[in-house]
């Protein structure tokens, strides 16, 4: 399994390690994105891409050394499991690419800078130093990643290098860095900071010297969370944890080790995981914890509370930081002083332009509008790089005017300057807007750059229909089609917008509302082929075959060779068949026939001959000029219906072997094992087809579809529930959820969900009644403060908004809070138990404010001392 939480670094480090000497990855990633064909044109141009005091750095090299940040990137975010393209796609992608291009040809610049001027003073690395200094930096790295070398071979050997060509590059970068080392001493000498120094430091710096609440804890990790129950109740019958830990524990890195993770503060570990650890008192077990490794049991071992120290406690470490920064402070002046001195020349025009605008933004600009207006590079995004400094120097107009509106009578001078700051933030943000709109003609756009445009101009229709087109890929069909009408509304002329909706509706199975998008796109741009193909497909959905072939007879006379008119063709001799082949089969389910009724079956026998061969036709011309997918799977859904089952199971096969997610490609070969009676088969694939799927009413389908021959498989039916309340069928939801917890009343997901379509069906109480029936089955802590968050989400609802609760609601409020104190949670505590009083004072008063005292929100009442006391109890005088 990947490393756990704080061991994350280390295979970080391991990975980022190999990829800074192993750039093919990067460099088929930039490839990918374009970079390489974005940049100046190379006929006549320079070979190099800097010159540094007459020495040349190669194109290549910056290449090399670009693909290798990004490489770095690539391993990171591969770690941490999320998906590095996203990084690099679209605008902000493009964008960022620039910046470490940039950032690596300085590194290059600078690395030559450094070599020229350890050259001039004569510093050199002793030869025995770099060996012995190598061959312990190759050993620890061999050490600390748990390998050995013959394993390093043979991953370098899968990347397409060799172990002496890693070694070769890892010693000579030791030898740089020593080299860099020597350097920085030589031109910054010895520092030595005074008493004064190290006292103003500290107090300058003191929250980083400031020690947060840390505490150190031993996890067992299984991948089954019925493992991890059953190793707890072991652990509470007084098994030791150490040796539970080796022999359970599916974190290599600390199993031998009894499952110590070491000392760790908030913010280094899954939050799921910080966050039940950290409610822990020493020596304490938690509840299975799960995360995205698994499931954790947690026994906190030792903690210490959060102080800040005083300079003596930690003086050596505020030394060590004072000579680090004033280091650092003076050789930067020296190297940048160097620089400036140095004749440097850039040919990576882009790059140059970059390096100027993070020095100086109006330099940056004139850089970038020169090439622009030269056509010296060719990147569509150029206009996007413009208008990201434009939008940088609004806001930096923005920040000059902050302080005079904070002013409370700014004289007459300060009022005039805060009208010419917004005149200029105002220009800037419209100069920013009218380059970011002609990037969204050329580009593909991303959310963040559509985002952009719409903070500019929240009325504009390009990118708003973007936004729509961007969120209805992500699956939020319900915010595009907002997005869509809020255009068609605003902006009635946009075609575009017209046809998204419609493929939108299409996807979500409303032919008739696609129809009517599709009919409105074509009434703004007649004898569109592309609208009317599409339009074709609605009817067919709907069944208006007479509408669709009359439609493919206006495209005939437009377009007679267009090859979308041809699978449409196909799509209705398709609907021609399903139509003869599902009466062909009613007449053939009777008992007996009329002699009518048998001529009929001949007529349709000739027919469904006749559309399958039209069908076929279609379909295979339509592939043989380019089609997608798509037509191998209408091709293989025309097989089944006639029964040519093998070919029919080849289209499909062919699909998925291309496009391993194609859903529909599942489905269509589910139904050929089911046509040859295999079940099981036809339920792997079925099963295949549901993890697969990312559309509600597509799950909805293939749930169903199991469940025809799999009626008691628990699991599908729940997913068909969860997949029913998405979209808003709830009487349907809680007929499926009723029949999860009749197979399974212990299923506390069942619960939860059966009352949330209680509560969308207006019926909170009914949700109440189930949510307490589940409690009756939770085994744990997590699932009783699940179902009692729940049960007051709907108790409220009950009561009506902002009333008080019923004593249901108040006994759920505070056997919540008791669960909550168990946790180390008293925030969410006190806040329930302040509602418990705000709805009634005398409710359980003892009782609530007993925990209130434990959750440390209210004190204890005073105690009594012994004269106070004897006073209290004296017998009054007889007043003799």
């Amino acid at each position: 399994m990947p490393g756990f939480l704080k061991r994350h670094q280390k295979k970080i480090i391991w990975l980022v390690v190999l990829s800074f000497f192993i750039g093919g990855v990067g460099l088929i990633s930039l490839d990918q994105v374009g970079l390489f064909r974005r940049g100046p044109a190379s006929d006549g141009g320079p070979s190099y891409a800097a010159s540094v005091n007459g020495e040349r750095i190669s194109k290549e090299v910056a290449a090399n050394a670009l693909g290798n940040v990004v490489n770095q990137y690539y391993a990171y975010y591969q770690q941490i499991g999320e998906d590095p393209n996203k990084l690099f796609a679209g605008a902000s992608g493009a964008l960022m690419i620039l910046q470490l291009q940039a950032d690596s040809l300085r590194g290059l610049i600078q690395q030559a800078l450094y070599s020229q001027a350890a050259a001039e003073r004569r510093i050199r690395v002793d030869e025995r130093t770099v060996d012995q200094t190598y061959a312990a930096e190759y050993q620890d790295l061999l050490a600390r990643n748990g390998i050995d070398e013959a394993t390093l071979a043979n991953y370098l050997v899968s990347q397409g290098r060799t172990l002496a060509d890693f070694q070769q590059s890892l010693r000579q970068d030791i030898e740089t860095q020593l080299r860099n080392a020597a350097l920085r001493q030589e031109v910054v000498g010895v520092v030595e900071p005074s008493e004064d120094e190290l006292l103003a430091y500290f107090e300058a710096h003191i929250a980083q010297y400031d020690v947060a609440e840390e505490i150190r804890a031993s996890h067992i990790l299984t991948v089954e969370a019925e493992t991890a129950r059953t190793i707890r109740e072991r652990l509470e019958g007084g098994e030791g944890f150490a040796e539970l830990a080796k022999e359970y524990s599916e974190d290599v890195g600390t199993r031998d080790n009894g499952g110590d993770l070491g000392w760790f503060g908030r913010g280094e570990m899954v939050s799921a995981f910080e966050e039940a650890a950290f409610a822990l008192q020493v020596g304490e077990l938690s509840e299975p914890v799960e995360t995205q490794f698994g499931h954790h049991i947690i026994l906190v071992t030792e903690r210490r509370e959060a102080h800040t120290p005083t300079l003596a406690e930690v003086q050596e470490q505020v030394r060590e930081d004072f000579v680090n920064e004033e280091t650092s402070r003076r050789f930067e002046e020296w190297y940048d002083a160097l620089y400036e001195s140095s004749d440097i020349e850039i040919t990576l025009a882009l790059a140059e332009a970059y390096i100027l605008q993070q020095e100086d933004l109006e330099a940056g600009l004139a850089a970038f509008e020169r090439l622009e207006q030269s056509g010296e590079v060719n990147d569509p995004y150029l206009p996007y790089y413009i208008g990201r400094v434009y939008e940088a120097l609004a806001v930096r107009k923005a920040g000059e005017r902050d302080p005079l509106l904070d002013i409370e009578e700014p004289t007459e001078e300060e009022q005039a300057q805060m009208e010419d700051l917004l005149r200029e933030q105002e220009a800037y943000e419209n100069a920013a807007l009218a380059k970011y709109l002609v990037a969204l003609e050329e580009v593909n756009a991303d959310e963040d750059f559509v985002n952009r445009v719409l903070m500019l101009d929240p009325d504009s229709a390009s990118a708003r229909y973007l936004l729509g087109k961007l969120l209805m890929e992500r699956g939020d069909v319900f915010t595009a089609e907002e997005h869509f009408q809020e255009v068609i509304y605003k902006t009635p002329d946009h075609v575009p917008t017209y046809i998204a909706s419609g493929d939108l509706a299409m996807r979500q199975g409303a032919s008739m509302q696609a129809v009517q998008r599709y009919e409105q796109a074509l009434a703004l741009r007649p004898n569109d082929v592309t609208i009317m193909t599409k339009l074709v497909t609605a009817y067919l959905a709907i069944g208006y075959l007479g509408e669709a072939e009359e439609t493919l007879r206006k495209i005939a006379e437009i377009d007679p060779g267009n090859v979308r008119m041809q699978i449409a063709e196909g799509e209705l001799a398709h609907a021609r068949l399903q139509s003869a082949v599902s009466e062909r089969d009613g007449l053939l389910a009777l008992a007996e026939r009329t002699p009518e009724e048998e001529g009929r079956l001949a007529v349709l026998a000739q027919q469904i001959e006749e559309h399958a061969a039209t069908a076929i036709a279609r379909f295979e011309k339509g592939l043989e000029r380019g089609g997608t997918l798509d037509v191998n799977v209408k091709l293989g859904q025309v097989y089944l219906l006639v029964g040519r089952l093998d070919d029919a199971e080849d289209e499909f096969r062919r699909v998925i072997v291309q496009s391993p997610y194609r859903v529909d490609a599942y489905r269509g070969l589910a139904e050929v094992h089911v046509a040859r009676d295999q079940i099981e088969d036809a339920l792997e694939q079925l099963s295949s087809a549901l993890a697969r799927s990312l559309d509600d009413a597509e799950k909805e389908q293939i749930a169903a579809r199991i469940l025809d021959f799999a009626p008691d498989d628990t699991t599908t039916r729940l997913r068909l529930a969860k997949a029913l309340g998405k979209q808003y069928k709830w009487t349907a939801a809680t007929r499926e959820y009723a029949a999860v917890l009749e197979a399974n009343p212990a299923l506390i997901e069942a619960y939860v969900g059966i009352a949330e379509a209680y509560r969308w069906r207006n019926e909170p109480a009914t949700a109440v009644e189930y949510l307490d029936r589940g409690l009756a089955h939770a085994a744990y802590t997590s699932e009783k403060i699940t179902l009692y968050e729940e049960m007051l989400v709907a108790e409220q609802a009950v009561a009506g908004a902002g009333r008080a609760l019923s004593s249901t609601g108040q006994d759920a409020r505070i056997a919540l809070a008791r669960l909550c104190l168990d946790q180390g949670r008293d925030e969410r505590a006190a806040d329930l138990l302040s509602l418990v009083r705000k709805d009634d004072p005398a409710y359980r008063a003892d009782e609530v404010r007993s925990m209130l005292i434990e959750a440390g929100v209210e004190q204890p009442p005073a105690e009594l001392d012994e004269s106070d006391s004897d006073a209290a109890t004296a017998p009054e005088p007889d007043g003799e």
